[in-house]
């Protein structure tokens, strides 16, 4: 009966000794479980619930999903022919769940991922590979991922000989200062230049182990998208090691001295570059000040050496249009000058908070003192007062000619004369010559000068100003006064300058459109000849209308302000789904409210007081009432000659006849 016993106790202890491995869950469960607990314990919440399964995914995945609160979406490679929702919201996932078993299944997912509506690139994405892959390989697939813009990605490979997970997390921003796991530093690189498509990952990518090719200044970084990839493998045995574990890491809070290579024109006064003995520049004005601030706010460098062929040269559309598209293009990681915030999209770029409202406006020169002494339309307007202003000298004259008529019983030509200049001597507020006598008509005489002082005042002042240079003239600030002047409009050779076709004076304007590459040119131009237009940015045409001086130390620019091309604010640009759009976004808004960028801007030349419009009396101003001076006083003389000149006509005329009569007598005699 011992036997018995003794069997059934050793089959007993058999099976408590292998019971942890009979309740031990089977690898599809514990995969789901870390693949759940990653999803949940750093879930980052950035507006967007959706959740894109894409892969053979385990079924007791789905079934431990089926709690959290997200939609979720399902892609495979198994269905050849997935259904496709037309105008589907593209509602962006949160996070792309990827599960492969190979390289090669990897890159039919990513390519067949990355044409579905629900596809961004900063969403969170954990890559579940089923068998270990070797170093080289996971560079590439890194790689792979930061071509297409998807830096938040993590990798989790299962060692079934271990059983324990692996968790790698890559940054496309190594540098000295970042320190990675040594032996995870690849340099990567794509076989084609940039902005031709790669055609398969495994031929078309390349990684090597260390980052000597891919340096800043290599040609791998410029044309080939050539980065340091590193990254940091961690292994984990439980669900609780994952808790300690930073994964999808914002790196654009600390980018631990990146250096970025930049592209950047000067324009000044809003961004200028000083050139050191050394080889260093600095980039200071508002630009500068705006990249400066980012830098130190996200840590990172700004490399300047791609712009350094262009960067002090005049300023040139065609170049910076051509570095805009090499900047879509990825061939620099930041462009350092703002454009205008269009609707209309050229390049894929992010636009950022907008800094400032510009536009393009048109330039002209500023109008000068205008004398008004002769011209036409003035005194055609003001023809009454020339009237009135007369009648009442007349009246004056009158008043003392009937007077000396009524005095002496007779008009004379003597006394009518005198009359006149005692009219002009009252005119001009003058002691009169001989002043009426008789009490009675001296007070005909005050009231009648009374009467006419008011009417000759005011005529007086109003001719005395047709001689003087006090007014500045009418300034061009409307599209009719453009047309008006009939001059060429120098422009750059842009879209943005081309008013719609909907008006007549718009079919104008653009007809006159003269292209030129410096416009910059048009506005030195303009101070020997203003006879043009120049179309230019707002922003540096109210700075260089206030600044910029002729050679006579005088503004000569006006910029026009009520019509204008276009308004559309400015900006800076990031590369289309930058990592840094978003903390750029909400640090650029605090300088804004700050009131840090007007700040900035606060640039003058010379100290300039704001000059009105009228300005001090000259003798050449007043040259035109010297003119009708000398006029009236030719006059005067013309009339004392012509009355010195009637009596001795009238004395001539008189020995004339008494020749003549004393020849009729001499010859009556003879006879």
């Amino acid at each position: 009966m011992k036997r018995p016993l003794l069997i059934v106790g050793v089959f007993v202890n058999a099976i408590l000794a292998d019971f942890p491995n009979m309740i031990k869950p089977d690898p599809d469960t514990k995969k789901s479980e870390v693949i759940v607990d990653i999803m949940t314990t750093h879930f980052k919440t950035n507006g967007w619930n959706t959740v894109m399964c894409v892969g053979n995914l385990p079924t007791v995945f789905y079934s431990k999903i089926k709690q959290i609160p997200f939609t979720f979406v399902v892609m495979n490679l198994n269905n050849r022919e997935d259904h496709y929702v037309d105008d589907v919201v593209p509602y962006h996932s949160n996070i792309i769940v990827i599960s492969c078993q190979n390289f090669k299944d990897y890159e039919a997912l990513i390519v067949k991922l990355i044409t579905s509506p629900y596809w961004h690139p900063l969403a969170n994405i954990i890559l579940y590979y089923n068998r270990i892959e070797d170093k080289e390989i996971m560079a590439k697939i890194f790689f792979s991922l930061w071509y297409h813009k998807a830096i938040n990605t993590i990798m989790v490979q299962y060692n079934d000989v271990e059983d324990t997970f692996l968790v790698s997390n890559y940054t496309p921003y190594v540098n000295e200062k970042y320190e990675v796991q040594p032996s995870n530093k690849f340099g990567c690189w794509t076989r084609r230049n940039l902005g031709i498509p790669v055609v398969g990952f495994e031929k078309g990518l390349t990684c090597v182990e260390g980052c000597h090719n891919v340096t800043i200044l290599s040609r791998l970084r410029a044309q080939h998208l050539g980065t340091c990839i590193g990254f940091d493998t961690i292994p984990i045995k439980s669900i609780q090691d994952l808790k300690g574990l930073i994964l999808f890491e914002d790196r654009s809070k600390n980018l631990h001295g990146f250096m970025f290579r930049s592209y950047v024109i000067e324009v000044k006064p809003f961004s200028i570059i000083d050139v050191h003995e050394d080889g260093s520049y600095t980039f200071r004005a508002r630009d500068g000040m705006i990249w400066s601030t980012m830098s130190k706010l996200m840590n990172f460098g700004i490399d300047l050496s791609p712009s350094v062929s262009f960067m002090k040269k005049p300023f040139n559309f065609e170049v910076n249009i051509e570095k805009i598209f090499s900047f879509a293009r990825r061939k620099g990681d930041l462009c350092l000058f703002p454009i205008y915030q269009f609707d209309v999209i050229v390049v894929e770029i992010d636009f950022t908070f907008p800094f400032k409202e510009s536009g393009i406006c048109i330039a002209a020169g500023r109008a000068g003192f205008e004398t008004t002494l002769f011209e036409m339309k003035n005194l055609t307007v003001n023809l009454k007062y020339l009237f009135v202003f007369h009648g009442c000298f007349v009246c004056i004259w009158m008043v003392f000619s009937l007077y000396k008529a009524a005095e002496k019983g007779r008009f004379i030509w003597d006394q009518i004369g005198k009359d006149f200049m005692n009219a002009w001597r009252n005119v001009l507020m003058l002691n009169l010559c001989n002043p009426p006598k008789y009490e009675s008509f001296r007070i005909f005489l005050t009231i009648c000068l009374w009467c006419f002082f008011v009417l000759n005042f005011t005529t007086q002042a109003k001719i005395i100003s047709f001689f003087t240079a006090a007014k500045r003239g009418k300034e061009v600030d409307t599209f009719e006064d453009v047309i008006e002047k009939g001059y060429p409009i120098e422009a750059m050779a842009s879209p943005d300058l081309i008013l719609p076709d909907t008006e007549e004076k718009f079919r104008i304007i653009n007809s006159r459109l003269v292209y030129e590459q410096d416009i910059y040119g048009c506005i030195t131009r303009m101070v020997n000849d203003n006879r043009r237009f120049c179309l230019i940015d707002c922003s540096v045409g109210r700075y260089i209308k206030r600044n910029k001086l002729n050679n006579k130390g005088e503004q000569y620019l006006h910029i026009a302000e009520r019509d204008r091309i276009h308004s559309h604010y400015l900006t800076m640009v990031l590369s289309k789904h930058s990592p840094l759009t978003d903390r750029y976004n909400r640090y650029m808004m605090m300088i804004f409210e700050a009131g840090l960028v007007r700040k900035w801007e606060q640039y003058r030349y010379t100290d300039i007081k704001d000059e009105v419009t009228t300005k001090a009396l000259s003798i050449q101003d007043l040259s035109g009432v010297f003119k009708v001076y000398c006029f009236y006083l030719g006059l005067t003389l013309l009339s004392f000659v012509i009355e010195l000149a009637i009596p001795a006509i009238e004395s001539c005329q008189k020995k004339i006849t008494k020749l003549r009569k004393r020849k009729i007598l001499a010859k009556a005699r003879y006879d």
